[in-house]
């Protein structure tokens, strides 16, 4: 587990910023949609975004539920909820992995 300067001790700081800083209460007024969101943080954050597809696995592994993934991914400070649409927060995630693989030249 890491300590983020300021902040609690966690097994996933590339999450817990990226849930915190840019899907916080006002991301929507802030980044318009949440990929913009993703953009910025991938733009802001070059030392964490390679380790977000990594911890995203691990919190899909540790958190099989969707009401698992609901609890943590608010416990982490995000003030998003991923439509029906796009799978929920096990799709939404797996999605985000994706994007920030390809942003970040990871296979």
């Amino acid at each position: 587990m890491k300590r983020r300067p300021g902040g609690p001790v966690t097994n996933t700081p590339a999450f817990w910023q990226f849930a915190g800083a840019y899907l916080h209460q006002d991301w929507a007024e802030v980044h318009g949609d949440e990929w913009r969101a993703l953009d910025s943080f991938i733009a802001g954050e070059p030392h964490l975004a390679p380790s977000l597809p990594e911890e995203i696995e691990q919190i899909l592994r540790e958190h099989r539920s969707e009401a698992e993934l609901a609890t943590f991914v608010d416990g982490q400070g995000a003030a998003f909820l991923p439509s029906a649409d796009q799978g929920g927060y096990h799709g939404w995630l797996t999605e985000v992995a994706r994007r920030v693989r390809a942003a970040t030249g990871q296979s």
